[in-house]
C-alpha cells in the first residue's frame, strides 16, 4: 500500500500546482491539516471545511503557492516530502520560498493527515528518522 501512498502524494502536488485546491476524492472527510505555527497561517485545520478555511486564509496571504517535491520518503502509513513551497504575496507581489517538509499520514488509502514542517528536521524526526 505504501508506494500507492506515494503516489498519491505525486497526484496530491500536482493536483495543487495546477488548480490552488487539494485532491479532495483522496482526503479523508475528518483530515486534520496541522500548518506549522511558524507560517502566516499556522494552526489545525479540521475536515474538508477546515481545509476550506485554509484555502480562504491562504488566498488572503498568498495569490501563488506552489509545491515543489524533491524526494518523497516511504515511512509505511506515512509519506514525508521533502522539498520546497514558493509563493507571491497577494498584496505585495513579492515572491518567497521557503524549504520545508510536509507529512501525509494515510488510513485505508485515504490522507487523514497533513502536516507541513518548516524545519526538515523536524519532519524527519516525526517519522522516525534523522538527518
Amino acid at each position: 500500500m505504501s508506494q500507492e501512498n506515494v503516489a498519491v502524494v505525486q497526484r496530491f502536488a500536482a493536483h495543487w500546482n495546477e488548480t490552488g485546491e487539494p485532491l479532495w476524492a483522496e482526503m479523508d472527510p475528518e483530515v486534520v491539516f496541522v500548518i506549522d505555527p511558524g507560517s502566516f497561517v499556522g494552526g489545525t485545520y479540521s475536515g474538508h471545511d477546515g481545509v476550506r478555511t485554509l484555502l480562504l486564509l491562504t488566498a488572503e496571504v498568498f495569490d501563488e503557492f506552489q509545491l515543489e517535491l524533491d524526494e518523497l520518503i516511504d515511512a509505511g502509513d506515512a509519506v514525508l516530502a521533502l522539498g520546497r513551497i514558493r509563493a507571491r504575496g497577494a498584496k505585495s507581489g513579492a515572491t518567497g520560498m521557503q524549504q520545508g517538509a510536509l507529512l501525509f499520514r494515510f488510513n485505508k488509502g485515504r490522507i487523514v493527515l497533513y502536516r507541513s514542517y518548516l524545519r526538515r528536521e523536524e519532519a524527519l524526526e516525526a517519522v522516525g528518522l534523522r538527518e
